[in-house]
């Protein structure tokens, strides 16, 4: 009876594994529900692995085909977490930082405090890029100045800008703030949402370079969606409707970031430059997103990967961490260090800073 339990767990454990590395290359356009499978590999992972040490012993063959699976599900993982720091010494010819700034906090109380420690922590970190998602910046001169200051600040010789949504005081959107002279500006809005992205072609030495900016289809989730009924009636109506809701806006959001990561993936593969890709993807490493995007072109580097530490965090809620944010960039150049700053003082993001070698 027990070798028959054993079998049937064998079973649905390795079709869940199999489940879970098949859903990041399925649109999530085309299956919703298979977007959730990335959020159950760790388990899936950890249940397969026990179920390789008791195969050993019950039956050496079956465990082999299970340590395959183990081994290519690790593999998926690797994506997620990174168990060392792999930084380098080597001195670096450039600094990029990625950062949702939430609007410089104009949206929030005690706005021009906020506003002045983003600006203070995006300029102590001597970027040579900046791109910010979430950006503010006002219609006329204001008493709120933010990327007119912070190019001040970085000694910019450049900075470029896309209207994504409109303000009373103001415009908010995605900014690229550089030191490098720009030469083309193309920019991506997508229907019907604050979400977009753009690139502009610089100049580094001789070489042109392109680079992304992009913030992809947000879940708007709210306090209300985590707010679960404390009634002592089990899984009662209100929390299955909850639960059903914040099911739906994952799922639809997954299916609308699908299929804008289509249309940007479709200008990587005919980008004719070395690419550099900054963005809030709001989505997993595990994703048909991001493994879209690392595919595209001639093959992207996530800079996590390659020098990240740890689970590389740069987004929580519900005391639950998530790397959403990323920046990933073509073989010509070389990641030395890849940085989450312990920095969130919105209650938002936190910002990512890479070093990199020519």
């Amino acid at each position: 009876m027990w070798r028959k339990i054993l079998w049937i767990l064998t079973g649905f454990f390795a079709l869940a594994m199999i489940l879970c590395i098949i859903s990041v290359y399925v649109s999530p356009a085309d299956a919703k529900w298979m977007s959730m499978c990335p959020f159950a590999l760790k388990y899936v992972l950890i249940g397969l692995a026990v179920l390789m040490v008791v195969c050993l012993f019950v039956n050496f063959k079956v465990a082999i085909p299970i340590a395959v699976l183990v081994f290519v599900g690790f593999k998926y993982f690797s994506h997620e977490y990174s168990i060392r720091d792999k930084s380098l010494d080597d001195k670096a010819d450039f600094r990029v930082m990625s950062y949702n700034v939430k609007c410089f906090g104009i949206l929030d109380k005690n706005s021009n405090i906020l506003r002045e420690k983003i600006l203070e922590t995006i300029s102590a970190t001597d970027a040579d890029i900046v791109c910010l998602q979430e950006a503010y910046w006002a219609n006329k001169p204001s008493d709120f100045p933010t990327l007119d200051a912070l190019s001040k600040n970085l000694n910019a010789k450049s900075v470029q800008k896309v209207r994504l949504t409109n303000f009373n005081y103001g415009v908010g959107g995605l900014a690229i703030v550089s030191r490098y002279k720009v030469i083309n500006q193309y920019s991506h809005p997508f229907d019907s949402t604050a979400n977009g992205f753009m690139y502009v072609d610089i100049l580094m030495d001789e070489d042109t370079v392109r680079l992304y900016n992009c913030h992809l289809q947000s879940i708007m989730i709210n306090d209300s969606d985590l707010e679960m009924s404390s009634r002592h009636e089990g899984f009662n109506r209100e929390n299955k409707d909850k639960a059903v809701n914040l099911y739906s806006k994952f799922s639809e959001a997954s299916a609308r970031r699908a299929l804008q990561v289509d249309t940007l993936v479709a200008t990587l593969d005919t980008c004719p430059y070395p690419v550099m890709l900054c963005g809030d993807f709001n989505d997993i490493p595990l994703s048909y997103t991001c493994f879209s995007i690392l595919a595209s072109g001639e093959r992207l580097h996530d800079t996590f990967m390659e020098r990240g530490d740890g689970s590389g965090r740069t987004y929580s809620i519900m005391d639950v961490d998530f790397r959403i944010d990323y920046i990933m960039h073509s073989n010509v150049f070389k990641c030395l260090r890849h940085k989450v700053l312990d920095f969130n003082i919105a209650d938002d993001h936190y910002p990512v800073v890479t070093d990199f070698k020519r």
